[in-house]
């Protein structure tokens, strides 16, 4: 596996390519203890669950880190994005 942090990533869809966001970790603002990956798409509305993606990684952004609230992981994602694809 690829070391826990935040990527800049490809997902693709049923054919479709989006940029996205990628974290390896354990989600630590959630309180969870499981590593796990999470992907958030962006530009993309509607539901994926049990579809199956395909992710390539672009480049690392930053660790994993354990936010005082989710309003500060939000700016977070936002930062992280602009970060990767403006």
């Amino acid at each position: 596996l690829p070391a826990s942090g935040v990527y800049s990533v490809v997902a693709q869809v049923n054919g479709v390519e989006y940029k996205a966001l990628a974290n390896i970790g354990t989600n630590p603002t959630v309180g969870n203890d499981h590593l796990s990956l999470e992907v958030h798409l962006l530009d993309f509305q509607g539901d994926l669950y049990g579809q199956s993606l395909t992710i390539s990684f672009l480049s690392f952004l930053r660790e994993e880190k354990k936010f005082a609230s989710l309003d500060e992981l939000k700016q977070q994602i936002a930062e992280d994005v602009q970060m990767s694809f403006v």
